[in-house]
């Protein structure tokens, strides 16, 4: 099959970017340039050390994660912040024909893009959704004691946030001596897998999705500060990570967790 990927420049997404590649024909990697800036919610020199130390132990954890994926090992195209949705940037998107448009880390994409690719568009939310929607949903989990919520969901694309229907969930296998970075960087890798076997089953001949209902958490990017930052650390080194995984079945049955389903050879032939 063949696959074009919509992404970011970080190390995760070249992650992410290579293994498709290691699975699809994957015709091009478009990389959007990261638009975040944390310290604008700095409110003191004290606040910035602390974001500054959060987003310096993420680039840390980066690293040793995914130490060989410095660049991207397909064809790519550098976009700026919100490139995805340039007009020249979609027809070039539609000239490459792809069977499936997969996409991790991109700003909001438009509806012209979406209506460009129907039911071919699949996303990884890092976050399960519909719990957790929006901006940081591996983050506000542990900020919020509930680390049963770390994951990602592979959905399809619409023009919502997060909101499309769910194909399959992954989450992390956590260890108790595991920090947030550790959390996320475990639930990139299981990602990028699922979102290659959801691809791989929809060209096969289709995966059943889930509605999303329920309206869950959502979360912008104005909701960050160091606050929540200074939380999140103070709850790690509370042990609740142990906590979660001493009582990690009681805690597990509070979700709802969609699993990848092909559609059969028969249900395809009763279409």
């Amino acid at each position: 099959m063949r696959a074009i990927v919509l992404t970011s420049t970080m190390r995760r997404h070249q992650f992410v970017a290579n293994t498709l590649a290691s699975r699809l024909e994957v015709a091009a990697v478009f990389q959007e340039e990261k638009a975040f800036q944390p310290l604008r919610y700095a409110q003191s020199p004290a606040d910035e050390d602390v974001i500054q130390r959060h987003f310096a132990l993420r680039d840390e954890s980066e690293t040793e994660f995914f130490s060989e994926h410095d660049r991207v090992r397909a064809p790519s195209v550098q976009l700026p912040v919100g490139g995805c949705n340039d007009r020249t940037a979609v027809e070039e998107m539609r000239r490459l024909e792809p069977d499936v448009v997969l996409v991790f880390g991109t700003g909001l994409l438009h509806q012209t893009l979406i209506d460009a690719f129907p039911h071919r568009i699949l996303n990884i939310h890092l976050g399960l959704s519909p719990y957790y929607r929006g901006a940081g949903t591996n983050f506000w989990p542990l900020v919020n004691r509930e680390p049963e919520y770390c994951g990602a969901t592979i959905h399809f694309l619409d023009a919502g946030v997060d909101s499309g229907p769910m194909i399959v969930h992954v989450r992390p296998q956590m260890h108790e001596d595991d920090g947030p970075h550790e959390i996320g960087n475990k639930t990139i890798v299981s990602a990028a897998s699922a979102l290659a076997d959801a691809a791989l089953a929809l060209n096969d001949g289709g995966v059943r999705s889930v509605e999303q209902s329920g309206g869950g958490r959502l979360y912008k990017r104005a909701d960050f500060s160091a606050a929540a930052v200074k939380q999140l650390y103070a709850n790690v080194a509370d042990g609740m990570i142990g906590e979660y995984l001493h009582n990690r079945v009681a805690r597990d049955a509070r979700l709802s967790l969609v699993r990848l389903e092909p559609v059969s050879a028969a249900e395809r032939t009763a279409r």
